[in-house]
């Protein structure tokens, strides 16, 4: 009987979360195309199918980074320039060359997060925009887990394997690795090594030269229509994490 509960509760959280990234992929796509960008760089692309449906007509330099050969030879054949390269190093782009900077639920997967940022600032032309979306890990649903002694759900990813949560829906599942535990780049693609919370994604951003303003989107385990009403209330402690970043027309000091 436990189990039809916990069950029957993981799936209408499940529901509710699916909204939730609908709505957080919506906030950075449409933002992103609203932009108008002439060149666009999106970090972590996939198959490039994400970004690509909110544009009616793609920016005329359209970059990708993927890892994965599958996926970076379909966003290839979207027309996408791609390359692949450890995102906790150094981007191969030169000085101010985007006019937006673009990463959906990649940065949770970087150890030197601070360098990202560096980064996405470098690459990026004065006046441009990084949008940044992410997990939140000060999120209402990854509070209830740690008063009750749990891991947060967005670090549940441990090497492989889904630990220290019972109430995760894929609780002590196996989770095929794409690299050896002993590889360089093991801690840059595998799970969630670093997860930010909304103060703390801002304060970073800004850190690095930044005019940056970060909120969170849809309250688990609330169902996505209280989600809604509540989210300009319960400030924070949505599940996703939504940032953006604008690049000042005068740089100023950039932090090391």
């Amino acid at each position: 009987m436990a189990n039809f509960i916990l069950k029957a509760l993981q799936n209408t959280v499940a529901k509710s979360r699916h909204a939730g990234i609908n709505r957080c992929n919506d906030w950075a796509g449409q933002l992103a195309a609203s932009l108008k960008p002439d060149s666009i760089l999106d970090v972590g692309c996939g198959d490039g199918s994400m970004l690509f449906r909110y544009f009616k007509n793609p920016p005329r330099e359209f970059h990708g980074v993927e890892g994965a050969p599958n996926l970076k030879a379909a966003a290839e054949a979207r027309g996408m320039k791609m390359t692949s390269f450890d995102l906790n190093g150094r981007w191969p782009y030169e000085d101010n060359k985007f006019d937006v900077v673009f990463s959906n639920q990649v940065i949770e997967h970087i150890h030197n997060c601070r360098l990202f940022a560096i980064e996405a600032h470098r690459v990026l032309k004065p006046g441009g925009t990084v949008i940044i979306a992410t997990e939140n890990l000060c999120s209402l649903l990854n509070w209830f887990a740690l008063t009750l002694g749990y891991t947060p759900f967005s670090l549940m990813q441990t090497c492989g394997r889904y630990l220290g949560n019972p109430l995760g829906l894929h609780y002590n599942e196996t989770l095929a690795e794409p690299l050896p535990l002993d590889h360089p780049a093991f801690s840059g693609v595998s799970g969630h090594v670093r997860v930010l919370t909304v103060r703390q994604a801002q304060e970073l951003f800004q850190l690095v030269g930044f005019e940056a303003e970060a909120r969170s989107i849809n309250i688990l385990p609330l169902p996505d229509g209280l989600s809604r009403m509540l989210e300009g209330v319960i400030k924070h402690r949505g599940h996703y994490l939504a940032l953006q970043g604008r690049k000042p027309l005068k740089n100023s000091a950039q932090a090391a």
